[in-house]
């Protein structure tokens, strides 16, 4: 395996590489021999270069020219755009497969990354091949199977640039995610990749343009792997996004689990506002769903009823009554969401076991938000085993404030559903350590 020093000057040209392929103009180059993917695998320049590799052989000018100038343009080619994803695929399998010598093994995988740099900073190129580039790139691995050291500065120095499409800055903040689950704890790598985590933090998250929330979702959810503790710029940043009620809601919940997991009393952080914060976001998720439900259950209503009804409220023009619209008008989905924000949120104050969570941080004083938590948690898994909109309704509240003087609401007792069983009586296949929240909004 290469040197730390070796794999860091490597990284560092790549780096170079990319920024001078964003000053300049696209170089031109000469038209690909071969045109299509399955002509470049079938081909016998191809065939003779594998065998040598596979020989030990190092790569010498023809064969690095006959990549640079045939196989890796294959990817920007329009005959192979129906299948970029394949050919993205193949062109590293094809490459770095059976290569046993280390050096020869370097030699391509940095011709590889830093024409896909340069590819992905193209603003000539089709924005389909630029993401494809640098999807490619996060993609390239080490003899042993682990992400390729060397390209993890340039992965995340192009997912910290704004002035790349934010298409093309997702696709290396993808590859910054594969390195940082494997970097096993180094502490210098994971200074890398904090740096472009924390730069998008700081970036507004613009409620209505999904690919911006996108990425700093996406930013969020690696603050565990690459800030474990929270320093207090990544727990004030995190603080804020929960606390911002312009952005969306799921991403407040990432925000607040992130900090949840990582916020200690080094982080300077207010837990007690971060709480607070958790509470009416809690509220405002299960207000925005039920209202939701309302407007969807007044335009059947509407549409039912014809735009002016000539009877009174309930009945047609005709003078019948109209047919009652299902009250459980929240989907399953929806319903399963809602559950799975609350558990998250709880946990994001008190963790299951009780060691971690924002409530460990208010000493005494956090008995208020260990119970809170409960709450939250228990609700969630209420609602899950039972997905209709009374149980949201039901949720709501218990979570609001009561009324000055008031006491607080507790949940009423709801009946089983038929196929439900009764008490804690439990089904015989039901798994005890099952997750409750094994669907797509996890």
């Amino acid at each position: 395996m290469a040197s730390p020093h070796r794999s860091h000057s490597v990284a560092v040209s790549l780096v170079v590489a990319a920024a001078v392929a964003a000053s300049a103009c696209p170089a031109a180059r000469a038209e690909p021999k071969y045109s299509g993917w399955s002509k470049v695998e079938g081909s016998r320049e191809m065939r003779e270069l594998k065998e040598k590799l596979r020989d030990g052989g190092q790569l010498d000018g023809p064969g690095r020219l006959f990549i640079e100038e045939t196989v890796l343009p294959q990817l920007a080619l329009e005959e192979n755009r129906p299948l970029i994803e394949r050919t993205r695929k193949r062109l590293r399998e094809l490459l770095l497969s059976e290569v046993p010598d280390e050096r020869a093994y370097g030699d391509l995988s940095l011709l590889l990354a830093e024409f896909m740099t340069t590819l992905a900073r193209d603003e000539q190129a089709d924005p389909a091949v630029r993401v494809n580039a640098m999807l490619l790139v996060g993609e390239i691995k080490s003899r042993d199977g682990r992400p390729w050291p060397p390209a993890a500065l340039s992965l995340s120095a192009s997912a910290s640039d704004k002035a790349l499409p934010a298409g093309v800055r997702i696709a290396a903040l993808a590859g910054v995610a594969r390195h940082a689950e494997k970097v096993g704890g180094d502490e210098a790598v994971m200074r890398t990749f904090g740096t472009p985590v924390f730069a998008i933090l700081e970036e507004p998250a613009a409620a209505g343009v999904p690919e911006q929330e996108w990425l700093v979702s996406r930013a969020v959810g690696l603050v565990p792997l690459v800030a474990r503790p929270a320093p207090p710029k990544f727990a004030a940043a995190l603080a804020e996004i929960v606390a911002d009620q312009t952005l969306s809601i799921d991403l407040r919940v990432r925000a607040a689990a992130a900090l949840g997991a990582t916020a200690d009393a080094q982080s300077g952080l207010d837990a007690a506002a971060v709480v607070e914060a958790i509470r009416r976001l809690a509220v405002t998720a299960l207000e925005t769903d039920v209202q939701a439900a309302e407007v969807r259950r007044f335009e059947v209503n509407y549409r039912r009823s014809g735009a002016a009804p000539a009877g009174p409220p309930g009945f047609g023009p005709d003078g019948r009554p109209l047919r009652a619209v299902d009250p459980a008008a929240l989907p399953e989905q929806i319903c399963r969401r809602a559950a799975w924000r609350l558990h998250t949120l709880g946990a994001a104050i008190l963790s299951i076991d009780g060691k971690q969570g924002l409530a460990t941080l208010l000493g005494d004083a956090g008995g208020p938000a260990r119970d809170l938590a409960q709450k939250l948690k228990a609700e969630g898994l209420t609602i899950d085993s039972d997905p209709v909109e009374d149980a949201v309704l039901d949720a709501l509240d218990v979570l609001r404030p009561p009324a000055p003087g008031a006491k607080p609401a507790k949940r009423p007792a709801r009946q089983p559903k038929p196929d439900e069983p009764a008490g804690d009586e439990k089904k015989p296949d039901q798994d005890p350590n099952a997750s409750p929240f094994d669907n797509p909004f996890q």
